[in-house]
């Protein structure tokens, strides 16, 4: 039954009918929104490829204060499964997830993906259908190189005490073109296997991501 005959049959029957009637035009609605909404998603186990760059990135370093990067790289996300967050989505899983910045002071500072089991699968939902928004949180596990630690000696390998959420919010499509993540929270950062010996913190990232077909 199409909404135009809903609404007709609406005009022309008793109080005690309508409300049957008004459920099934809001049942209608719901999913012409949900197959719209659907054909917006890529497919499951498709992979995508993203390039990604930020500039002046704040490290705050203990013993040497804030140092400015500029990072690029890039990461791999495969589609995994749908997920009902939101107003429904999909899973995504990191494949792949590096960047790099080259420090006068720091030497090659390197983001490395850290392939960890308990690091959440990734998110992509829309939050809002009409304009289509979406949300996409990376959750990211990794290990930072720093190629000329503060006092000399080898490269020093520091990893995030906690998983970080990297996200936009405000995606008018995925993939993304040209659109700006931002951590949730800045990232403490201490020498694997020692969580709690902060030795810096990354305070930012505002990556500019576009994928790259």
């Amino acid at each position: 039954m199409s909404i135009t005959s809903i609404n007709n049959l609406v005009k022309f029957t008793g109080k005690k009918y309508q409300t049957a009637l008004c459920g099934c035009y809001f049942q209608i609605k719901k999913e012409v929104n949900i197959m719209t909404i659907g054909g917006l998603f890529p497919p499951i186990g498709l992979v995508i490829r993203c390039s990604q760059y930020a500039v002046n990135v704040p490290l705050q370093v203990n013993v040497l204060g804030l140092v400015t990067l500029d990072f690029k790289g890039g990461f791999d996300v495969r589609v995994e499964k749908p997920t009902s967050e939101g107003l429904g989505g999909l899973k995504l899983k990191i494949l792949a997830y590096e960047i790099s910045a080259d420090s006068p002071v720091l030497g090659r500072v390197t983001i490395s993906w850290a392939d960890i089991e308990t690091t959440p699968l990734s998110t992509l939902v829309i939050i809002k259908s009409l304009p289509p928004t979406f949300q996409n949180t990376l959750y990211l596990d990794f290990t930072m190189t720093i190629e000329k630690p503060p006092g000399g000696g080898p490269p020093l390998v520091l990893s995030n005490t906690k998983t970080a959420e990297h996200l936009n919010n405000k995606l008018p499509m995925f993939p993304p073109q040209g659109n700006v993540y931002q951590l949730a929270a800045p990232v403490d950062l201490a020498p694997i296997g020692a969580p709690s010996q902060v030795v810096a913190q990354l305070q930012q990232l505002p990556m500019t991501v576009t994928h790259n077909p």
